[in-house]
């Protein structure tokens, strides 16, 4: 039987945010197709379309080409004016953006594993398996939706008079920014699906190989901007920040070093 084309839309989503788009923190998501079942590889780390990360609109106007991939906004633990109207969002995506539309020439029904490459910035990874039949055409929106668990988070620290300083940046895998609550107004244009009070993020300033750790919670003062200082003993230490979006059970970790004198 000759080779017949299928094609497949694919689209690669953050989990609880948006298509992997345009942000600047942002690397180019890429995607491998392969064969389960004999090992052969289709396509290798194909750049996915980044132009657009789409468009979050609420619950009421669900319609049949958005992501089932809600994202939900918890009910408020605070008294804030900033704070978005919590429960389900839909995500729209933007036609022909923020996609890949892959072109599989087969021969018989083959059991295909579709992998996303995301960057957090290290290499994370998202893949689901199906049959695909020659001829196949499946184009409808939204594709199919690879979800990238995690958060992206970035380091830096710095030490003046024996008090380390930590300052982490922190947001969705796809940049959607974590905005500062409570609060009384949100910068202009800024989306506010990703309240910082569902977020826990901590630093841990390990010493001796991680037998002596001092471990304190990192406050959100900007942004997807989390800092926080303690007084420590001179010494090396390495540093780690943990992120994480409990209800999401998305996490983040980044890492770096500091020497207190």
């Amino acid at each position: 039987m000759p080779p017949a084309t299928a094609n497949i839309k694919v689209r690669v989503q953050a989990r609880g945010g948006k298509i992997l788009g345009p942000a600047p923190t942002v690397k180019q998501p890429l995607l491998t197709v392969r064969n389960v079942l004999t090992g052969e590889t289709l396509i290798s780390d194909a750049p996915m379309d980044n132009s657009s990360s789409g468009t979050v609109i609420p619950a009421s106007q669900f319609n049949d080409s958005v992501s089932r991939n809600a994202i939900v906004v918890e009910p408020p633990t605070i008294n804030s004016p900033s704070y978005p109207t919590p429960g389900p969002y839909w995500l729209q995506p933007s036609a022909d953006q923020g996609e890949l539309i892959v072109a599989l020439s087969i021969t018989e029904p083959s059991l295909l594993e579709f992998k996303a490459t995301a960057f957090a910035p290290d290499p994370v990874y998202a893949s689901a398996t199906m049959w695909v039949m020659p001829y196949m055409q499946l184009l409808s929106e939204p594709g199919l939706i690879l979800t990238i668990a995690g958060l992206y988070a970035t380091v830096t620290a710095s030490a003046v008079n024996r008090t380390a300083s930590i300052n982490a940046n922190v947001t969705m895998m796809c940049g959607c920014p974590i905005t500062v609550q409570p609060s009384q107004s949100l910068p202009p244009n800024t989306e506010p699906y990703w309240p910082s009070n569902e977020f826990d993020v901590s630093a841990q300033l390990r010493a001796n190989d991680g037998l002596q750790v001092v471990s304190f919670p990192l406050t959100c003062t900007d942004t997807s901007t989390f800092t926080g200082s303690m007084k420590v003993p001179p010494g090396s230490y390495d540093v780690w920040v943990v992120a994480a979006q409990p209800n999401e059970t998305n996490v983040g970790f980044a890492q770096t070093s500091l020497v207190v004198s």
